[in-house]
């Protein structure tokens, strides 16, 4: 049996009166390959198959197809890549891949930040040394933390982890700010201030913690009524239905009996039974901008300090850690793909803790000497009665609630 031959073995067409081999001969430093035509006979002198002959002859003598000079090509092409042409590879073949949330902000950090900066500096030139010099610069320009850790996290992404494993950058701390947290107390009053279709929107916010977008890509389909539970399947992103922001987004969540209530009596308003569950007046998707303007007119309204639709979020993880629900479930629910991203949703304001230091403090929660002293202070943080249950609608936090 004959031998498999490997490599190009070009091939051969008439051009007039003669026989021509064309091949494709790799160019050291470049990625794309040049393009050849040369002559190999006369075709009243030569036959077709002498012309593959001699043409494979010549490619082996030109070493086409060795080892050899592939070596040659490779080093010399991954010797001289740029950032520019690795950033463009990763774009085509890996970023496009992910959710369109994170193609977006990936493409403006390339665009905004890496580009710009290491666009024409070959990729072997890109030490950790001049990483931290950028990171210093983005810093410099008041950028925080997080973004800054995205940027450098893309340009990781794009390197490979056999350029920057050895690697130990480090980033400027963490804005001493905290993410603005709805309480329990807060969360009952946005909800009993809003009207229409607000009400049972941002009691499901509050009830579930879900992320705006998968709030609004709910269908009518995903409220199993029987079951008191909530099938997350989608995301909106910029009036499309995409999938979720990671694996874990996918997942069902069970809600309190009044929660339900609400959605229901919303389904029923509906007169429909599939399709989106939250839509504008016209129909379309739900906009983060326009929610988020609705929600701001009602802390304006209620004298309640701002704060954003993830504050929903921030609130119902903290809500339900200071109630001691698993840690396995509370990941589970919000969607999470780590514990140590629900630890950074998770508040604990002044009176829980005070609250807790009391129950288990040396002398196991008896009163000392300085406790009526400390009674007798005046105090702005009293602990909210609501934390006493799980479900934001449960009694008895809604007594005395109007729905």
């Amino acid at each position: 049996m004959a031998r498999r031959r490997s490599g190009q073995s070009g091939y051969v067409v008439r051009k007039g009166r003669f026989w021509h081999g064309r091949f494709f001969e790799d160019v050291p430093g470049q990625l794309k390959r040049k393009r050849r035509s040369i002559p190999l006979g006369l075709v009243g002198e030569t036959t077709k198959s002498e012309a593959r002959r001699k043409l494979r002859t010549l490619l082996e003598q030109l070493g086409i197809n060795s080892q050899e000079a592939f070596i040659e090509t490779v080093g010399s092409v991954r010797k001289n890549r740029t950032f520019k042409t690795a950033a463009e590879w990763w774009e085509l073949n890996k970023l496009k891949l992910r959710a369109p949330s994170y193609v977006d902000s990936r493409t403006n950090y390339l665009q905004v930040h890496l580009t710009p900066h290491f666009g024409s500096m070959e990729v072997s030139a890109i030490t950790e040394q001049r990483v931290q010099e950028f990171i210093v610069s983005l810093s410099q320009r008041g950028l925080k933390r997080g973004t800054i850790e995205s940027i450098v996290g893309t340009l990781k992404a794009i390197l490979g982890e056999k350029v920057w494993r050895d690697w130990s950058l480090v980033l400027p701390k963490a804005s001493a700010t905290e993410q603005r947290c709805f309480t329990e107390a807060e969360m009952l009053q946005i909800i009993n201030g809003a009207e229409g279709k607000w009400r049972p929107f941002f009691a499901l916010l509050a009830e579930s913690g879900l992320r705006f977008s998968e709030a609004a890509g709910l269908h009518v389909q995903d409220i199993d009524a029987a079951a008191s539970t909530i099938h997350v399947k989608r995301s909106i992103y910029r009036g499309m239905e995409v999938q979720t922001k990671t694996r874990a987004g996918v997942r069902s969540i069970q809600i309190s009996a009044e929660a339900l209530r609400l959605l229901v009596q919303h389904i029923a308003s509906l007169g429909r039974s599939e399709g989106l569950l939250f839509t504008s007046d016209t129909g379309r998707p739900l906009s983060k901008d326009n929610v988020r303007h609705s929600l701001q007119r009602i802390l304006a309204r209620l004298n309640i300090p701002r704060g954003g639709l993830h504050s929903f979020r921030h609130g119902r993880v903290s809500m339900l850690r200071r109630n001691g629900v698993p840690d396995d479930l509370v990941k589970e629910w919000v969607g999470h793909s780590s514990l140590r991203v629900t630890n950074r949703y998770t508040h604990f304001g002044d009176s829980y803790r005070r609250e807790v230091a009391q129950k288990v403090g040396i002398f196991g929660g008896r009163p000392v000497q300085m406790e009526t002293e400390l009674r007798s202070r005046p105090t702005t943080a009293k602990l909210d009665p609501s934390v006493q249950k799980i479900g934001s609608f449960q009694s008895p936090m809604t007594q005395g609630v109007r729905w």
